[in-house]
């Protein structure tokens, strides 16, 4: 897949080429790009980048629809920022042939971006399925990778993340959707459709739901981040992985990650992330209490000053090696690294 010829659209200042996606008007724009771009990857897809920085370390984040106004926070003269949407959401290019999506796909995806950026070594940040993806990559292209930091991730076994009791695509999310369709919402407003459907999930999935206002995204201006189409992006990267056991993939793995997780998450069980730092070489987990899925909006000072210092090249102090849990062996000890 790699082999075929990787085709650049570059836009230089602030400029949007979007897909489906409302432009923001001046005055909604807190800080100025400093670049936005896209990069053709090989079946003729665009992927939309936005490059915040010209420091000498790279951080690779996808899901920039979600995280380009939110992280920025992470700002430092030490490194460049490098949001991009995946193919099929925020303003990227729409994709629905499910053929042209899954893990391997966004796997690869993301090594174009790293050759587009001309960049040998990046770190990156995943967030949610994002957090497996990001490890997967990890273990495929282990030599052009500083450090990796999960956040929320999906388990790295699909019989843990059955215990998850919100997310996006189980029984509860879609009865939430078929009801907002009967009020007729989707048809005469769209975008109201969608932040209607937003709030009423994300208080699933929040742990102080009066912090939900605090999350900054563009999300429902974007037609590939309508709910239907969120829900057939994630059905279709689900089903290429079928039922998955990540643990001999990632065991010989030895870049450094950091594992985030919010105590109190719902959609990504917290045996997850302890299941990925017991089996990864060099790994710690950072669990941050009183938080849910998105413990960078419930608990920010935590979060962003434990990244900073892990990106920086240090463990936060409260990173801790963990063996695997109880719940998941008979009484596995704890690592002693």
């Amino acid at each position: 897949m790699m082999g075929k010829k990787i085709s650049i659209f570059l836009l230089l200042g602030i400029l949007f080429i979007s897909y489906g996606c409302k432009d923001k008007k001046p005055e909604e724009i807190s800080k100025p790009f400093v670049n936005e771009s896209h990069v053709m990857v090989d079946d003729g897809i665009e992927l939309r980048i936005k490059t915040v920085g010209n420091g000498p370390k790279t951080v690779i984040i996808p899901l920039a629809i979600y995280f380009e106004y939110e992280f920025e926070r992470l700002i430092d003269e030490s490194r460049t920022l490098v949001f991009y949407d995946m193919r099929g959401r925020g303003r990227s290019s729409a994709v629905t042939d499910p053929s042209l999506l899954g893990m391997d796909i966004e796997i690869s995806d993301l090594e174009a971006l790293r050759l587009h950026l001309g960049k040998e070594r990046v770190s990156l940040i995943g967030w949610s399925y994002l957090g497996a993806m990001v490890v997967l990559y990890a273990t495929q292209y282990p030599n052009h990778i500083d450090r990796v930091i999960q956040v929320g991730a999906v388990a790295p076994n699909s019989e843990i993340q059955k215990r998850a009791t919100s997310t996006p695509i189980d029984s509860e999310s879609q009865s939430l959707l078929e009801r907002l369709r009967k009020e007729g919402l989707d048809k005469t407003d769209p975008e109201q459709f969608c932040v209607e459907y937003k709030n009423i999930y994300m208080k699933r999935i929040f742990y102080d739901p009066s912090k939900i206002s605090l999350f900054r995204s563009d999300r429902c201006k974007c037609e590939n981040e309508m709910p239907e189409n969120v829900t057939f992006q994630l059905n279709a990267i689900f089903a290429s992985i079928g039922e998955w056991n990540w643990m001999e993939r990632i065991q010989d793995l030895g870049v450094p990650v950091l594992t985030i997780h919010g105590i109190n998450d719902p959609s990504c069980p917290i045996d997850g992330s302890r299941f990925w730092v017991s089996s990864l070489r060099n790994a710690r987990i950072l669990v941050i209490p009183n938080a849910g899925h998105m413990p960078f909006v419930e608990d920010p000072d935590l979060f962003y000053s434990a990244v900073d210092t892990f990106l920086k090249g240090e463990w936060p102090n409260r990173a801790e090696v963990v063996g695997v849990p109880m719940s998941l062996t008979n009484g596995a000890s704890e690592r002693g690294e």
